[in-house]
């Protein structure tokens, strides 16, 4: 059997592996050990990543995927960040291979039976991009286009009223300006 032709190795971790130190294990199901981060460390691997996200732009079209993915996540509100959601279909099988595309990601963690993100459940440190992805079609398609021939599970079927990311923000600018007028036309009894 060629390599091409193997199921994905590493398809273990459904749930959110816990640190055993932070949850007792109650002995209803095995827990993960996952290595601790202090603040500084984690500090650390994100100023890696931003390092090598820029470098990456020299040699690859992903990093300006991720870029973009981090801009949206940072920027559009929330009801255009996900108009998406509805759509989407299939679920994270835990490959991994997102988290190695460009670069190994530093939080990904993977041993013989297990792969996980050591702070992707954290609401502080989580990465925007990594916890929306994905936002769109053309999202999954530059990350379809980077893992190939291993096909990521997620899928979309149907499209929001307005596909576009710019589609959507000139929609909701029309929609909040003509929200403003009719409060202005109520104001002055028009």
């Amino acid at each position: 059997m060629t390599q091409d032709s193997k199921s994905p190795i590493h398809l273990v971790q459904i749930e959110t592996a816990r640190r055993s130190e932070s949850q007792p294990d109650n002995g209803s199901q095995s827990e993960i050990e996952l290595p601790a981060l202090s603040e500084r460390e984690i500090y650390r691997k994100k100023a890696y990543i931003g390092f090598r996200k820029i470098i990456g732009f020299i040699y690859t079209r992903h990093s300006i995927g991720a870029t973009r993915r981090w801009i949206l996540a940072k920027i559009l509100p929330d009801k255009i960040l996900y108009r998406w959601k509805p759509y989407q279909r299939g679920g994270c099988n835990r490959c991994g291979l997102c988290c190695k595309i460009v670069f190994r990601c530093p939080f990904f963690y993977e041993d013989k039976n297990t792969t996980a993100c050591l702070i992707y459940t954290s609401p502080r440190h989580a990465p925007p991009p990594c916890v929306v992805f994905p936002i769109d079609p053309i999202d999954l398609a530059e990350v379809q286009r980077e893992v190939a021939p291993a096909p990521c599970p997620f899928y979309f079927e149907g499209q929001p009223e307005h596909p576009t990311t710019w589609g959507a923000v000139k929609a909701e600018i029309r929609a909040e300006w003509g929200k403003r007028v009719d409060k202005l036309k109520e104001a002055f009894d028009f």
